[in-house]
């Protein structure tokens, strides 16, 4: 019995030395550990090839892509060469006790949720994750991430039975792939575990995860919920939180022109009937009022997060 860890990977050496690291010190060799290089810079290339070479092992696969895809395609990729029916994604920024690996050795139907991890900030800061112990998906449907992607052991055939990540998202894969599995699943489990990942996290960047691509991304998951998923009313009043996240990022942002990105998704809400015409309307006020300067931003975050979250 073993378990196979899968790490997409771009210009990250650091990262995957120290997830190397967190491997080799296991107190188990029963993991094999599959890159999938996303065509990092040819340095890091070079760099990977060299330091595999000094530490080759049978229980590593490095994987090099042809051309730039995304975390979602590289995740993908790696389910297709792993040989272990249960498996796990790590991410090179995130860290991993030394029985990490042995408390995965265990019988998975669909999959297993080890629930149970800490959260690193930007600081270094340490604390535990949110402590959730039912209605698991009503949480992922309003928009509160309990737990990370790494948080699951997958059985290997189930996941790809329900289609594994989804390439076309560009943001809030992991998210919607935790609601598809919730749905879909019939034989899983959510355990209270010792904590043995630790979650990095960064503050909103921008730059990185700009209004469109987030606003695109909350617009592709409700309709793809709309169109695939029967939900109750009850579930469905959940969804708001998606907005209030489009909200959050306008709010970052700072810039007034993102506002049409935020008022489309807002349309779209009303349209699949996430929001009733007194919710649409309010947020369609609430935009105006702040595109006009009629309200302060911080005015404006607080009606939205005080009726949207």
């Amino acid at each position: 019995m073993k378990i196979s860890i899968i790490t997409p990977h771009f210009n990250d050496f650091e990262g995957i030395q120290q997830t190397h690291t967190c491997l080799v010190n296991q107190n188990t060799d029963q993991w094999e550990w599959i890159i999938v290089d996303d065509f990092s810079d040819i340095s890091t290339k070079e760099s990977l090839k060299a330091y595999f070479k000094e530490h080759n092992s049978t229980n590593i696969k490095l994987i090099f892509n042809d051309k730039k895809t995304n975390g979602s395609v590289c995740r993908n990729i790696g389910i297709d060469y792993v040989t272990a029916e249960k498996l796990v994604f790590l991410d090179s920024d995130d860290l991993i006790s030394e029985d990490f690996v042995s408390n995965r050795l265990i019988d998975v139907q669909d999959f297993v949720v080890f629930k149970n991890s800490n959260i690193l900030d930007e600081h270094g800061n340490n604390k535990p994750a949110p402590n959730v112990a039912s209605h698991f998906l009503n949480h992922f449907l309003q928009a509160k991430f309990i737990w990370p992607v790494t948080a699951i052991l997958w059985n290997k055939e189930f996941l790809i039975k329900i289609g594994k990540f989804n390439p076309d998202l560009k943001r809030l894969q992991d998210i919607e792939l935790s609601i598809r599995a919730l749905i879909l699943g019939k034989n899983y489990k959510v355990i209270d575990n010792k904590v043995d990942f630790f979650y990095c996290v960064a503050p909103i960047d921008i730059s990185k995860r700009p209004v469109n691509v987030i606003c695109e991304s909350v617009d592709y998951l409700i309709t793809y919920m709309h169109q695939n998923y029967t939900l109750s009313k009850q579930q469905k009043s959940l969804v708001k939180g998606y907005y209030f996240l489009c909200i959050r990022y306008f709010y970052k942002s700072k810039r007034k022109e993102d506002l049409m990105y935020v008022q489309n998704s807002l349309k779209l809400f009303y349209k699949h009937k996430y929001f009733n015409v007194f919710s649409y309307l309010r947020g369609l006020i609430f935009l105006k009022l702040y595109r006009f300067n009629l309200i302060s931003s911080d005015f404006f975050i607080r009606l939205n997060r005080y009726f949207y979250k």
